[in-house]
């Protein structure tokens, strides 16, 4: 079992196409099927996750691609907004093997879940740290990665 993820993404970075990644698990769930997948993962404390694939196999255009995006309180399929996406340590973000891009205050972020291991999230504004270690209006990238989940 594995998802297929495409990414369109365009900006300071421009990087489109597709690739297999495997399913993501913050809790080491073995996942089973494509459902369960998309019914999301539950931490000790009862709370429950939908985390986006993270790490396409193959690179995209020749980049290495890595998507960190969570959604927190996940109640199964539906939109989830900016306010509940997070990611480890960090907001939701991408990056391309080198910096980060990650949501700003002005960034919009939502992602979308079908219930069956597929959706999408859809951005705009993700931006570096500034040289001086601030935070936004830095070169930002806007798009998609949207996924299938395929048993």
């Amino acid at each position: 079992m594995h998802t297929e993820v495409t990414v369109d993404i365009t900006g300071d970075v421009t990087v489109k196409g597709s690739s297999n990644a495997p399913m993501p698990t913050n809790n080491g769930v073995d996942y089973r099927s494509c459902d369960q997948y998309g019914g999301g993962e539950q931490d000790d404390k009862g709370r429950k996750w939908f985390l986006v694939p993270q790490m396409p196999v193959d690179p995209i255009e020749g980049k290495t691609v890595y998507i960190g995006a969570m959604v927190k309180d996940y109640h199964g399929a539906g939109t989830y907004e900016k306010k509940t996406l997070t990611d480890t340590g960090s907001p939701p973000g991408v990056s391309f093997g080198g910096d980060l891009y990650y949501t700003q205050e002005g960034s919009a972020s939502t992602v979308t879940t079908d219930g069956k291991g597929g959706g999408s999230w859809v951005f705009t504004g993700l931006s570096v740290k500034n040289p001086d270690g601030t935070e936004g209006g830095g070169p930002e990238v806007s798009g998609s990665v949207t996924w299938t989940c395929a048993d």
